[in-house]
């Protein structure tokens, strides 16, 4: 799955703008007083402004496999401990990957991850060439399994291989491209920040050349109608 346009909310384009262009160094495709349009690797990112809260955004950045060192060297970040203090990079076995996790300047969830199985590592790559793509958007919900069950009943998203579902938690897609569904108020891994409830418009295809789908987060993560009904 490849994650093609990403359209997020920011309450301060001019942090955004700052951490983004300037210590990313990402391209700016388009920009004016309410929208900022960036590219990362295949993915068009672009963040609006608004007036009212957001919610921490959780998004993942592929790098090649063997770069992450190199990556996170160039880019002075405040990386987060991982499983232990003074450990910046987690080990994830089980996903066969290695990630390190950041902020932005506005409180989002970033991530690095350089996954074993993606054929990444071009010797000729420059520093602007390392970020393949957004790789992962997190979306909080209050209900996991039905906010799965709409992306692949609707989408076609197959569940990732290398997770297991469970309430609180489940992944849909491939090693390319991931919706990370958590349920509101679960923390993201490594983290005191939780998952909450935001916009997101999303557009992507399941397979190179397939159909580009269009998927808002408000579409598929509310509860279903029978569980608010009898919540009241």
């Amino acid at each position: 799955m490849k994650l093609l346009d990403l359209d997020l909310y920011t309450t301060d384009l001019t942090a955004t703008r700052h951490f983004y262009v300037r210590r990313l160094g990402l391209p700016v495709l388009s920009r004016s007083y309410d929208h900022l349009t960036l590219m990362i690797g295949w993915t068009r990112l672009t963040f609006h402004l608004t007036n009212r809260p957001v919610a921490p955004y959780h998004l993942a950045i592929n790098v090649p496999r063997s770069s992450l060192d190199v990556v996170m060297y160039y880019f002075d970040l405040d990386y987060l401990d991982t499983d232990r203090p003074d450990n910046i990079i987690a080990d994830l076995p089980d996903w066969r990957a290695k990630a390190c996790y950041f902020y932005d300047g506005t409180g989002n969830l970033l991530e690095f991850i350089a996954r074993t199985d993606l054929p990444l590592d071009d010797p000729n790559l420059t520093i602007n060439d390392l970020f393949q793509g957004v790789s992962e958007i997190g979306i909080g919900t209050e209900d996991v399994a039905s906010t799965a069950c709409q992306l692949q009943r609707r989408f076609g998203v197959p569940p990732f291989s290398r997770s297991a579902p469970t309430a609180d938690f489940t992944a849909l897609g491939d090693d390319n491209g991931l919706f990370i569904l958590s349920k509101v108020g679960r923390n993201w891994l490594f983290t005191n920040t939780p998952a909450g409830l935001n916009y997101c418009r999303v557009r992507f295809v399941n397979e190179p050349g397939g159909v580009v789908h269009e998927m808002t987060s408000y579409e598929v993560n509310q509860l279903p109608i029978g569980k608010v009904v009898s919540a009241l």
